[in-house]
């Protein structure tokens, strides 16, 4: 249930990535602008995105950091503090996961195509 009223964000972001894409395919523009309207397409796909899996991707790494950090509270400004001063050891397995896991996350907003073979 949401609070807010159609259009949704996600229907804004289809509806703006959808005329960006068509005028993109017109003949309408120099190779210039059409490069400038990629970027504004990529950004607003991250968005997208992020949008989507956002809410989902924090609350797992909030709970995999109370578990990693064994602390009521959680940041990744805690867990860089918490290296930066070896109470955490760069070698050790669960904090090679979680920055590995995280980073995959990360990716799979960011540019999900990296991780394709």
């Amino acid at each position: 249930m949401s609070i807010f009223d159609r259009p949704t964000s996600k229907e804004l972001l289809e509806a703006v990535l959808h005329f960006i894409n068509e005028e993109i395919e017109s003949n309408d523009y120099t190779k210039d602008n059409r490069f400038k309207f990629l970027i504004v397409m990529n950004v607003l796909n991250i968005v997208k995105r992020e949008v989507n899996l956002g809410r989902k991707i924090e609350e797992t790494f909030f709970n995999k950091g109370l578990d990693l950090l064994k602390e009521k509270n959680f940041s990744i400004k805690k867990i860089s503090e918490k290296i930066r001063s070896e109470e955490l050891i760069i070698e050790d397995q669960p904090l090679i996961d979680f920055l590995y896991d995280l980073t995959i996350e990360k990716i799979k907003v960011d540019n999900p195509k990296y991780l394709k073979e």
